[in-house]
Formats: structure tokens, C-alpha cells, sequence
């Protein structure tokens, strides 16, 4: 077992309930005068009401892979159609997020966009057209960041050979960058039936495949709360596969505002959002694996319907987005775009990167983004955590290297500092360094501005300094770290 879950226990409990291991390791570094590591804490956290836990790592518990280019974007097909994004410095943004990521071009206006190659007028019904060019300028643009491309092309409105056309030139234009087609977006919202749906994507994979042998395809890409369309997406597959299918895809969204919900920081940090993650990614993950193809989570994000004011837009998003990255790798989902990347009709809350003059602009949920991407690639490992609720922990090995996360997603406003005896399980382990994402603005959770990782923000054009990091002793095999409530730390030992 990777993870190992217990009922929540209040943080003023846990001090009392801690195994004496714990305090006896705690004794054991002070009585050393060797002092524990400490995230700087955010304005205005709570001092008089720290806890302590006691976290077991198991390495020899190996899971699922944290691969590299995890962390990826999608944005919509208007925004390709638009075309400003190639006046940015998109690039610079991704290649801070590190090499290999994804970007996937698709959302609803993958399914309202209009492809010619000839120059044709666009129906009444489309929001933009995509031509060779634009295409050519997202190419540069990927490459340069040395990143890969996933390209939605129109299902709602009908017109195979079309589709075939693009992927045509998308091959030429991407060529190794190009990783697949996703044929239409969300077919739940315009197709009677699953079968309707596969009928119809086995249509347009038989046409693209004529007209670009050796391309491949992903599917069935329904929306959240549909989860449906997997299993008889692979009952179909299994009956009549697909050739040259790539991933089987799928959206996530924990919370939603979409019918004029209200959703609050507390519900996507909860323990409700982390449940229907978890179940989303396994029911993702048991249909890749039955079609022998890669699991990939191409449209997700904290809320759906453009996210929430308030909460898609704030500090909770980042540790959220730490938490919910290395959730969804831990249970095996190969990489994870996050929508709308880049939104060329402006901002909205969710956006991870805000369109200004010339530049972007990056938001709360990039940093937690970014601090998925410095966790590394290596696979997961066995952890022991009896507090779930408050802290979510997870470690990743890497030949001798081990890197500890611990993500406290309580609130300054109203829990203290938790102390964390850490049993990393090994005695050859010897020192660590520590990495901060943490704010210093008083509204703590609810912060937008002053957000760091590793004492470091990111700056024009994706400028991104090495983040800084304090040393943290092992003494006998255990490590003792404090992290603030609202903040996170990631930990690489060696």
C-alpha cells in the first residue's frame, strides 16, 4: 500500500495521541543541539496552537512513477484561433514548468472552431478559424519550450474528412512534437449515446489515419461527473480497437460553479475533493490499463465553469494544485494539463497564466504547478500518515535521492504549526534540503499576491531564479521539520 489513510483527528488532539517515537525522536535531535528545519510561516499564522505528528516513509513500497513533463496545459481552440498567445512569452512559461510537458489544445471551442487549409469562410457557427499558420506558430512555440502537442479537432460538427485534413498538416507542421489527435471534446453534452460517440470516433480515426498514416488518436475525452463513457469507451475498444490509439483521456473537476453553485477554499482543500479526485483517477487508470495505453487527465482543474473567485484565483489553489498533481501520479495518471492555460478572452479565475500586454501574467495555481515539477520524476513510495485531513504527505524515490512532500492545507487564520517527526526509513540518508511554497500576505488561503517557491517568485517572460533552500539534520534515519499551517515543503534527502 502507497498511502496509508486514518480518521481525521483534530489538531489540538494530535499533540496528545502522538506514538512515543515520535517525541522520543524529537528529544533525541534537540538533545543534540542540532536545530530542525522550519518553513517560514505565512502573516499572520496562528503560534499557539502547534501540533506534532509522526510521518513513516517506506521505500521499499514501490508504486506508480512521477514522470517528467507531468505538469501540462490545456487551453481552448479559440485561443488558437485567436493567435495573440504567439505574441507572448508563452514559451518561457513552459519551459520553467520544466521539458516534456503537454500542451493540449481542445476545451468546448474545440467543437466551435473551424479548420480550413484553402481559406474557405467560416460557418455561422464557429467562434474562430485555425489555418496552417497558426498552427506553425504554436509549433514554434512548443518546440522552443521543448514541450508536445495534443490537437483537438471538431466532432460536434461533423465533417471527418475536414478533421483528416488538419491532422494532415498538424503532423507536418508538429512532426515528433505532435503526440495525438483528440477527436472532438466532451461528447456527453452532443451525442445520444456512448455507442453514438464511438461510432462516430472510429469514423474520423479511419479517415485520419488514410490521410496521416502512423498518426495517432485519444478518446473518449468525456467531461467530469460522466464517467460512464470509460468503461464502455473500453468495453468498445476491446471489441474493435482503435489502431494507433494513445491515451485514453478524461476531465476532472472536484467542485463546480456552473448552475450558480458557491464553492469555498475549505470544500477543494477537503477531504470531499480529494475523494472524488482519487475516484476519478482510478476509474481513469483501470480503462488505460485494460487498452494497454497511457492514462492522461487532459482538462482539468479546480472548478469547473471557468473556476471560482475567491478560491480558483487564490493561494489554496496553489496548495491544492500540489496536492492534486501528486495524487493523480501516485494512482498512476501519466500527465495532467491544466485548463484554460492560456485564455485568449481574457482571465478567468482558474487561469494559470493571465494574458497582459506582451507577457503573461502567472497566477496562484502556477506555483503549485511548478512546485509539482520540482518535486522531480521517480516513483512513489509507501507512506504511513495518520493525519490526512491537515497534512497530505507523499515521497518520491530516485536511485539514493528521496524527496518528502508535505503539503499543510489548514488555515493560518485558524490552526497553528504542525511539528513532523518524519521516519524516512533508511540509514543511509543523511541530510536534507527544503523547499518552501509559502505567502506572506495576512490573508493567508486567500492570498493572490506575494506567493513564493523557494523564496523565489517567477518573473517576466517565466524568469524563475533556483529556488532557495535551508538544510534539514537526519539524525538515526529520522528528520524533524515544522511546517506552517497554509504552506508546503518539499524535502529531498540523499
Amino acid at each position: 500500500m502507497i498511502r496509508t489513510s486514518h480518521v481525521r483527528v483534530p489538531a489540538r488532539a494530535r499533540a496528545r495521541i502522538q506514538i512515543a517515537a515520535a517525541c522520543a525522536a524529537v528529544a533525541a535531535l534537540l538533545a543534540s543541539s542540532t536545530a530542525y528545519a522550519t518553513v517560514p510561516a505565512p502573516a499572520g499564522a496562528l503560534a499557539n496552537t502547534a501540533a506534532s505528528l509522526a510521518i513513516s516513509i517506506h521505500p521499499d513500497q514501490i508504486g506508480n512513477p512521477l514522470r517528467p513533463g507531468f505538469v501540462g496545459l490545456s487551453f481552448g481552440a479559440a485561443t488558437l484561433a485567436a493567435d495573440d498567445y504567439a505574441a507572448t512569452d508563452l514559451a518561457g512559461y513552459l519551459r520553467t514548468l520544466g521539458r516534456g510537458g503537454i500542451l493540449r489544445v481542445g476545451g468546448n471551442s474545440g467543437d466551435s472552431t473551424f479548420w480550413t487549409s484553402t481559406g474557405e469562410t467560416a460557418p455561422s457557427w464557429a467562434v474562430g478559424t485555425i489555418t496552417p499558420q497558426k498552427l506553425s506558430h504554436l509549433a514554434t512555440v512548443a518546440r522552443t519550450a521543448g514541450w508536445r502537442v495534443v490537437l483537438a479537432v471538431n466532432l460536434k460538427h461533423p465533417d471527418a474528412a475536414r478533421a483528416a485534413d488538419e491532422a494532415r498538416y498538424a503532423q507536418q507542421i508538429f512532426g515528433r512534437s505532435l503526440i495525438a489527435i483528440e477527436i472532438g471534446n466532451e461528447p456527453n453534452f452532443y451525442f445520444s449515446s456512448e455507442a453514438a460517440y464511438f461510432a462516430a470516433f472510429q469514423a474520423y480515426a479511419t479517415a485520419i489515419e488514410q490521410a496521416a498514416p502512423g498518426i495517432r488518436v485519444t478518446g473518449p475525452d468525456a467531461e467530469t461527473n460522466h464517467q460512464a463513457y470509460l468503461p464502455a469507451f473500453t468495453a468498445d475498444e476491446t471489441a474493435h480497437p482503435t489502431p494507433g490509439l494513445a491515451e485514453v483521456t478524461d476531465h476532472t473537476y472536484p467542485l463546480s460553479v456552473c448552475s450558480g453553485q458557491t464553492v469555498t477554499a475549505a470544500q477543494l482543500l477537503g477531504a470531499g475533493a480529494v475523494q472524488y479526485e482519487t475516484a476519478n483517477a482510478d476509474a481513469l487508470v483501470t480503462a488505460a490499463r485494460a487498452l494497454h495505453v497511457t492514462p492522461a487527465m487532459t482538462e482539468t482543474n479546480s472548478v469547473v465553469c471557468a473556476g471560482a473567485p475567491g478560491v480558483s484565483d487564490t493561494f489554496a489553489a496553489s496548495l491544492w494544485a500540489l496536492d492534486y498533481g501528486l495524487l493523480l501520479a501516485q494512482r498512476g495518471v501519466a500527465n495532467a494539463q491544466f485548463m484554460d492555460g492560456t485564455n485568449a478572452a481574457g482571465c478567468d479565475p482558474y487561469t494559470p497564466l493571465c494574458p497582459t500586454t506582451g507577457d503573461l501574467t502567472p497566477r496562484p495555481i502556477y506555483y503549485g504547478m511548478l512546485a509539482t515539477s520540482l518535486v522531480g520524476a521517480g516513483k512513489f513510495v509507501g507512506v504511513t500518515n495518520p493525519d490526512e485531513a491537515d497534512v497530505r504527505a507523499y515521497a518520491v524515490r530516485d536511485g539514493h535521492q528521496l524527496t518528502v512532500v508535505l503539503d499543510d492545507v489548514q488555515n493560518p487564520a485558524t490552526s497553528g504549526p504542525t511539528t513532523i517527526s518524519l521516519n524516512l526509513g533508511s540509514a543511509r540518508l543523511h541530510y536534507g534540503r527544503i523547499i518552501s511554497l509559502t505567502t506572506s500576505d495576512p490573508a493567508g488561503l486567500a492570498a493572490t499576491t506575494a506567493i513564493t517557491l523557494g523564496g523565489q517568485q517567477v518573473g517576466p517572460h517565466g524568469a524563475f531564479l533556483p529556488p532557495q533552500a535551508s538544510h534539514v539534520a537526519v539524525l538515526g534515519g529520522t528528520a524533524v521539520v515544522t511546517v506552517p499551517p497554509g504552506s508546503a515543503a518539499i524535502i529531498r534527502f540523499e
